[in-house]
């Protein structure tokens, strides 16, 4: 299948190095045009500098890390902060890289995040929940604002059994052209152990 992803130029942006560096082969592999960044506080001037080396960023992708046993009760105020933190700093890259994409009328926001915002188990990743609802939430409101750009905003849910390479494979899809109809999806990478129906 081609994913009609040559020469698209993506930015890719989390500290989770194996699924980023996962994430990074893939889409290279079909031709795009990748640079990374490990801290989210970066991605911003990252979306920026890629604009300056590029003329544009199709596609911005970011990767909250799993921190499993983060129970949110045990949570100091600074972790909470420092996680919401992450949540105001991937807006702000989403913000710099929408209006080149609205004006060129395609782009791809995509989230990966902990499949623990679907069901909290024993060794959930409870702060890293609070912070992907929050980007949930972000992506549906965004959807409404950017959708008629032929921008679409989804998320990928991943636990900590999923392979970075299936990790990668779905951001590819996320990213290509065949899925742009794909709007405030959710796509669940946890081997149907989660115990929710939807």
């Amino acid at each position: 299948m081609d994913l009609g992803l040559q020469d698209r130029v993506v930015v890719l942006a989390g500290p989770d190095a194996p699924d980023r560096t996962a994430g990074a082969e893939a889409l290279s592999a079909e031709g795009c045009r990748v640079s990374t960044v490990a801290d989210f506080g970066d991605a911003a001037a990252e979306v920026q500098r890629a604009v300056r080396d590029h003329g544009r960023v199709d596609a911005v992708v970011v990767y909250l890390p799993l921190r499993p046993d983060q129970p949110a009760v045990a949570a100091t105020i600074e972790d909470l902060y420092a996680t919401w933190s992450w949540v105001e700093q991937i807006a702000a890259a989403f913000r710099a890289a929408v209006p080149g994409m609205a004006e060129r009328g395609w782009g791809r926001l995509v989230t990966v995040i902990t499949g623990d915002v679907k069901a909290l188990g024993e060794h959930a990743d409870e702060v890293g929940a609070l912070a992907g609802l929050g980007l949930l939430g972000m992506h549906k409101a965004a959807v409404a604002d950017v959708a008629r750009f032929g921008i679409s905003a989804n998320a990928v849910l991943r636990d900590a059994a999923s392979a970075p390479a299936e990790v990668a494979a779905t951001v590819a899809f996320l990213v290509s052209e065949p899925a742009g109809y794909l709007q405030g999806v959710t796509m669940s990478l946890d081997g149907a152990r989660s115990p929710v129906m939807f």
